[in-house]
């Protein structure tokens, strides 16, 4: 979805409202992002303000598990008729609007863009499917592992190791891995 500068400038209220409802190729999302948008014209250039919101299907990072969580994301943009330059020092603190982009030279902004990376940033980083999760998943080698200790069996047994580490084995002798110490 693009939005015509000239044609929001020729708005009396330089102001215009968006139902945005969009099918966007983002990762994770399975229903469309929907939500209302606020584009506004100003001397400056453009704001962008609004709120849209989306369903992700995530694995949990925890117990591998997949679950599905809704997606709340505020837009908050602004686009600057140019870019200043001005000459202030290259080494200062950053401060709030330092942050723009500038609007493009056909005038046409596309919105899509805008939420697509909205959405993208607010997608969770590492992911976990609640307070109730059950946890990592129990290898049955090392359930078996548990039960044969308790029969006083050598805490050396080979089926205790974690089945992740087994390759591990195969880098050293017994002799330089220190198992006979």
């Amino acid at each position: 979805m693009r939005i015509d500068i000239d044609e929001l400038n020729s708005l009396p209220s330089k102001r215009t409202r968006i139902d945005f409802n969009e099918k966007l190729e983002i990762e994770n999302v399975v229903k469309p992002v929907v939500g209302e948008i606020y584009i506004q014209a100003s001397g400056g250039g453009v704001l962008i303000n609004g709120h849209v919101q989306t369903l992700l299907k995530l694995n949990c990072h925890v117990c591998l598990r997949p679950f599905f969580q809704s997606l709340n994301v505020e837009i908050d943009e602004q686009l600057s008729a140019r870019a200043d330059e001005d000459d202030s020092p290259r080494e200062r603190e950053l401060t709030r609007d330092d942050f723009y982009e500038v609007i493009p030279a056909d005038g046409l902004i596309d919105i899509s863009d805008i939420v697509y990376q909205a959405v993208t940033l607010a997608s969770p980083v590492f992911c976990r499917c609640g307070d109730d999760c059950p946890g990592p998943p129990k290898p049955e080698k090392a359930l078996a592992a548990g039960n044969s200790s308790a029969t006083g069996s050598d805490s050396r047994d080979d089926s205790r190791i974690d089945p992740r580490w087994e390759n591990l084995k195969t880098l050293f002798s017994k002799q330089e891995s220190g198992e006979n110490s």
